[in-house]
């Protein structure tokens, strides 16, 4: 009874309390205190905001942040779309300027028209330089035909044919020898592949010097005569030697050639002249 008892005068005491407050609110008698507790806590509000602007600035920055990651990963997307069209144009451009050369190549004496190929697959290593065409048996091509650069140049030999698929030896294949003579001084020999996929000018002897042109000899009827090889690039040996090392560069970049010419109207006899 008795705790009923202050607990009623306790919850009384409250009421009146409140409402002491309220009356003194609406007359203005707590005006001052409202003052003195604004005063005495604005320092803690100062404290707080100085505590909690930061993190809310980290939290608005993270927000800005998620948003320019977005923006970055779909402008990277528009660039690599860029960059896939520009490389098909490239392409495009090496292939039109490919077939440019094929319609402007100069006429061979004694050969037709040559058939177009498209190079589809390369097999190179340090001694071996093959490559695939998209042109075979069924399209007139035969094993020993000969193989030109869109410009005329020779660059291999037909090895192997099937229905629709024929593969060329290249000249920087070690296993290439072509009987070749230079257009400046009557001095022949034979271009062979070297490792690496180079070309040396083998068993010459006479006058060579840099910058003479190399083209093939005709003999054997193995090859047209005249076709371009290459251009000689170093010259080494003594005039003791029976013949000098000479190095020759291909006249036709061979690692970029997509677009190659077979000769279908010319049959080499393929004699057995050392060279083919």
């Amino acid at each position: 009874m008795l705790i009923f008892n202050r607990y009623s005068w306790w919850v009384g005491s409250m009421v009146g309390l409140a409402m002491l407050l309220a009356i003194m609110g609406q007359t203005g008698l707590l005006s001052p205190f409202q003052g003195l507790f604004l005063r005495i806590t604005s320092p803690i509000e100062s404290v707080l905001s100085g505590v909690f602007r930061p993190v809310a600035s980290v939290l608005a920055d993270a927000g800005e942040i998620g948003d320019l990651q977005d923006e970055n990963d779909r402008l990277r997307l528009e660039n690599e779309e860029l960059r896939t069209t520009v490389v098909g144009l490239q392409e495009d451009t090496v292939r039109l300027r490919e077939l440019e050369d094929l319609f402007n190549i100069g006429a061979i004496e004694g050969i037709d028209a040559p058939l177009p190929a498209n190079i589809v697959h390369r097999d190179s290593s340090v001694f071996n330089d093959v490559v695939s065409i998209d042109q075979g048996e069924d399209d007139g091509v035969r094993k020993g035909m000969v193989v030109l650069s869109t410009k005329g140049t020779l660059i291999g030999t037909v090895t192997k044919v099937s229905g629709k698929q024929a593969f060329v030896r290249l000249i920087t294949d070690t296993q290439s020898k072509v009987r070749a003579e230079t257009v400046e001084s009557p001095v022949d020999g034979i271009v062979a592949g070297s490792p690496g996929r180079g070309l040396s000018f083998d068993l010459a002897q006479g006058d060579i010097k840099v910058g003479d042109t190399l083209v093939t000899a005709g003999l054997g009827g193995n090859y047209p005569k005249g076709l371009p090889i290459g251009i000689v690039t170093e010259v080494s040996g003594t005039p003791q030697d029976l013949s000098k090392k000479v190095k020759v560069e291909p006249l036709v970049r061979l690692s970029t050639a997509r677009t190659v010419l077979v000769l279908t109207s010319f049959i080499p006899q393929r004699l057995d002249l050392g060279a083919e």
